[in-house]
This record gives structure tokens, C-alpha cells and sequence, in this order.
């Protein structure tokens, strides 16, 4: 039902950046490059599979929190518990543990990706990071 297309959006819009959520993952997390890659394919899967998902500024930061979480744990050797991914993303473990359900579900538990698609998201993120202004260049304008 609607519960598939609203369950990644919070009650309103985190007083937190997505690109400064992202630097607190990446701090915490330890986790491979590879899962920013998988991560990044798992909610392009997503929405391809379920239009009625959509990416807001109520629901991104949910979508990267269960992406990553799913990618570190599909991807790599030493992964935490939910409590502590829970923790890093500012929501309660039974949260954590309802959105990274429901997304399994929406993926239809597909969390493979082959080379060649993992080469195209890979490329896609590298072209996008070339693209951004560093802080030093933000900084100066």
C-alpha cells in the first residue's frame, strides 16, 4: 500500500545537510568505497522499481542511511550492528531496522550488481565529484 512510498520520509526535513550526513557515514562508518558505488545503485534500483518512491528533502537521508547500511553489509567483511548504523543516522533502531526491511523488500532482496553496472554508478559518481566545487573553491566565491 502507501506505507512503501512514505516509510523513508520523516516527519520533516533533517537539520543536518545530506552532504554533511554523508561526511558523518563516512566518519564513523569505515566502510569500502565500494559501498558508496552500491549504495548509490541501490536507490537508483529503487526508485526505478517503485515510481510511487520518491527522493525529497524529507526522504534522502533516510534513503542513503538504509542504502549504505545494506551496502556495507552485503559488501563488506566488518560491518557494525544496527544499533550503531541507528545511532550515526539519528533514528531509533526499531526505525533503522523497519526501513532497512523495506527496502530489502522493495529491491526484491537484489543486492548484487554485476561489473559493468557497478562500472557505470562508479563512473556516474566520480564524474558528479569532479564536478563539485571543493570547500576551498566554495569558500573563495
Amino acid at each position: 500500500g502507501g506505507e512503501g512510498a512514505t516509510c523513508f520520509c520523516s516527519s520533516r526535513p533533517p537539520p543536518i545537510s545530506l552532504r554533511d550526513y554523508l561526511a558523518r557515514f563516512t566518519g564513523f562508518m569505515g566502510c569500502s568505497h565500494e559501498c558508496y558505488v552500491l549504495s548509490f545503485a541501490y536507490i537508483d534500483r529503487l526508485l526505478q522499481r517503485n515510481p510511487a518512491v520518491t527522493v525529497s528533502p524529507r526522504s534522502c537521508h533516510r534513503m542513503l542511511a538504509c542504502s549504505l547500511v545494506l551496502a556495507a553489509k552485503f559488501q563488506d567483511d566488518t560491518f557494525y550492528s544496527n544499533k550503531f548504523y541507528a545511532k550515526i543516522a539519528g533514528l531509533s533502531l526499531q526505525e533503522m531496522n523497519k526501513l532497512e526491511r523495506r527496502m530489502l523488500e522493495l529491491l526484491d532482496y537484489r543486492l548484487v550488481v554485476d561489473l559493468e553496472e557497478f562500472e557505470s554508478y562508479r563512473r556516474l559518481l566520480c564524474d558528479a565529484a569532479a564536478a563539485q566545487p571543493t570547500d576551498s573553491q566554495a569558500d573563495a566565491r
